[in-house]
């Protein structure tokens, strides 16, 4: 990945020619009191995040990258690198094609993921249909360049959208995962019962699915989405989902939404072994927009287990600085009762912004289990006195059954640049 590094700078330079530049410079500094065992232990860690794009008719190059370090105590793997972004994209090619290679999320249909790759889109019969195909090597969680474990990992696919009127898209896609696992070492027992290291090299995790995405829209007064998974490796239906929004009138919705799901594990993964249900669910809304500033929203839904159900109700509105919502689930899943309010009032247009947070909640996972609580408030303001910098202060605080009082403080300052270039 330095390599690549490296090699994605050369490249920029040779296209910076009459280029635009912007980006974002992002510090941001998170501090507040743990424990190690039964010692409090002040934590504090800084980020700085880079994020870069230039561009021309032709060419593009974006970079989105993080280095974070703890100054509160000693962590081995400090400082961390991390790279979300760093790809090169070459457009219109043939008048058709985009190709972008590097390290990149792609979202297309049932495939996500972050890979270090290639992907490519192009377009026929004018912008009707489109077709984008993608693969490349997983990049790991953390995405910390110096923890990468290259593999035979993998992820490709394609999405094929066809928009035969201005209503209807029709999408298809594949997708196929592959997850490498480090092989590891175990103490095991001869015959004899002396003990020996025996290389344990397990199957990698494997995902493989099929997807169908078919939505409708006409205009303000209706629109539908359905869309169903297929797993090539357990030969079943993964996944329908449908939702419909349906205008009773102006400002005024009806909802509804469907989904089937079996848990989503890979093949081979020690979950896989184990037997799942699939969980049914529904859910149906009111959502009213009588004015600008104003919209509310009630949902009930019902979730179906194999003996039992669960039930979530939600009921919500925004009216100028304020918004509010309250939850509640009751049934096999849990009890919960919260209710939530936040305010910002921007000031002096918008130069200061302060907020106000609240959050109160009640819960119990089973009946037999006693009653938690749960307190939390936030209190800051965001300050922007240019159009390019901006700071955000943030105290949080917290009580719950495992903390009395846990405080924060998070700090942030912003950046944003623009720059015409002309290096060639």
């Amino acid at each position: 990945m330095v390599r690549t590094f490296c090699i994605g700078l050369v490249l920029l330079t040779g296209i910076a020619s009459a280029q635009l530049m912007t980006g974002r410079l992002t510090t941001s500094v998170y501090g507040f009191e743990g424990r190690d065992s039964l010692t409090p232990v002040t934590m504090v860690r800084a980020y700085e995040n880079v994020y870069v794009n230039a561009a021309t008719d032709d060419y593009a190059f974006t970079m989105n990258a993080m280095v974070s370090n703890d100054f509160g105590t000693a962590i081995e793997t400090d400082p961390e690198l991390r790279v979300n972004s760093f790809l090169l994209k070459v457009k219109r090619i043939g008048g058709l094609a985009d190709i972008t290679a590097g390290r990149q999320f792609v979202y297309a249909g049932v495939g996500s993921g972050l890979i270090d790759g290639v992907s490519a889109t192009a377009d026929f019969m004018d912008r009707m249909v489109t077709v984008t195909g993608y693969g490349g090597a997983n990049v790991i969680r953390s995405r910390d360049i110096r923890q990468s474990y290259i593999g035979t990992n993998g992820l490709f696919g394609g999405q094929v959208v066809i928009a035969p009127t201005e209503e209807v898209v029709i999408g298809l896609s594949y997708m196929n995962k592959r997850m490498e696992r480090k092989p590891y070492t175990a103490t095991r027992m001869d015959l004899l019962n002396n003990p020996y290291e025996l290389v344990i090299n397990s199957r990698p995790n494997e995902e493989e699915l099929a997807s169908v995405d078919v939505e409708y829209e006409l205009g303000h007064t209706m629109m539908l989405h359905a869309k169903s998974d297929y797993d090539f490796h357990t030969g079943e239906i993964a996944k329908v989902q449908t939702f419909g929004r349906f205008g009773v009138m102006e400002g005024l919705n009806v909802t509804g939404e469907y989904i089937y799901r079996q848990p989503r594990l890979a093949y081979n993964s020690i979950f896989s072994v184990f037997n799942t249900n699939s969980t049914k669910e529904v859910e149906a809304g009111v959502e009213y927009r009588p004015m600008r500033t104003a919209f509310f929203y009630a949902r009930f839904a019902n979730v179906a287990y194999v003996d039992e159900s669960s039930q979530r109700l939600v009921v919500g509105g925004t009216y100028d600085i304020f918004s509010a919502s309250y939850t509640q689930n009751f049934g096999y899943a849990g009890e919960l009762n919260g209710i939530s309010v936040q305010a910002v009032y921007p000031m002096w247009d918008r130069t200061l912004n302060p907020m106000l947070a609240f959050g109160y909640a009640t819960y119990q996972p089973s009946p037999d289990a006693k009653e938690g609580e749960v307190l939390n408030g936030t209190a800051g303001v965001i300050y922007r006195p240019t159009r390019t910098v901006s700071t955000d202060l943030q105290l949080q605080w917290m009580s719950n059954p495992q903390y009395q009082g846990d405080l924060r403080v998070f700090l942030k300052v912003n950046y944003w640049f623009s720059e015409q270039l002309n290096w060639l």
